[in-house]
């Protein structure tokens, strides 16, 4: 039994002899073993719970042993009890059971059967240890789940707040005329954007990046100045108003492409497309000159 070195074994009997024989055969498979020959003593012996086996004969003369399996069970719910008799009997052993001793060997007992006991309780033991770990691993990931689904709904309610105030606004922008425009703007950008930056910066967020800078590029959209130029808001897509808020501000293509993830093929077929809804034809013309002409109309 190399394999239960660390083992610890108690033997409650009161035959002194029987006790002898029993620690030293034991002892040998490398268990560690004590004896205790006066039951009195079982409680103070068991209160520390460090006991994987304990071996307990069922007639003593101070206290029975089915009177000592409870106040072994209420201080090591997890000790293998393991019951000896000179008088067993199948009463005695239904009893055991409903009291919930792991086995019962009858005396003389014999060291081939007491051996299989002992390693079967030990294995048995280990495997509801394990499983009583699992457990409580379950237990806890279940625990970090739940903490995170709540984590999650509370950013879902977030963006769903976010969503309904730049829906509001987009209705004011649709109602109102320039001058509240103007301050409808300035006002999206001083509350939008720091809440959507922090959001941005949860590590818990990871997942909503995507949907995090599409938001970020839509505010950034609705607040370049160009999305109030009717012209220019009716014309182009949202992809092409981005695009045409970044070369009014003096990106080159190359930097646009590198800003928005996109290949230099795509950005410059963009700015063919914004060319020819805002009617450049003419190739003098130059489009961020243009752009920056309406800001300043408008």
């Amino acid at each position: 039994m190399e394999a239960y070195k660390d083992a610890r074994l108690l033997i409650i009997d009161d035959d002194h002899n029987l006790c002898d024989v029993l620690q030293e055969r034991i002892s040998t498979w490398g268990i560690q073993t004590k004896a205790i020959t006066r039951p009195g003593l079982v409680a103070n012996q068991v209160r520390d719970c460090s006991y994987n086996i304990v071996l307990l004969d069922i007639v003593m003369p101070e206290k029975s042993g089915f009177d000592l399996i409870p106040e072994i069970r209420k201080f090591c719910p997890e000790t293998k009890i393991i019951i000896m008799t000179g008088y067993a009997d199948k009463e005695k052993a239904i009893k055991a059971l409903r009291l919930g001793v792991f086995d019962f060997l009858e005396k003389p007992i014999k060291m081939q059967l007491l051996s299989y006991a002992v390693k079967r309780a030990l294995d048995t033991q280990k495997i509801e240890l394990e499983l009583k770990n699992t457990f409580k691993e379950l237990q806890r990931s279940q625990s970090d789940l739940l903490a995170h689904k709540r984590r999650l709904e509370q950013v879902n309610e977030q963006l769903t707040e976010t969503n309904k105030a730049l829906s509001v606004l987009a209705e004011n922008l649709e109602r109102t005329r320039e001058h509240s425009e103007k301050r409808i703007i300035r006002k999206i950008r001083s509350l939008i954007i720091p809440i959507v930056e922090r959001l941005q910066r949860d590590k818990n967020l990871k997942g909503y990046k995507a949907e995090l800078s599409l938001l970020v590029g839509h505010v950034e959209n609705l607040t370049s100045g160009l999305a109030s130029d009717t012209k220019i808001a009716d014309s182009l897509s949202s992809a092409e108003l981005r695009i045409a808020s970044m070369i009014m501000n003096e990106l080159t293509s190359e930097e646009i492409a590198n800003q928005l993830h996109i290949s230099l093929s795509t950005v410059k077929t963009h700015r063919r497309n914004i060319r020819r809804k805002l009617n450049l034809n003419h190739s003098d013309l130059n489009l961020r000159a243009y752009l920056k002409s309406r800001m300043r109309k408008w």
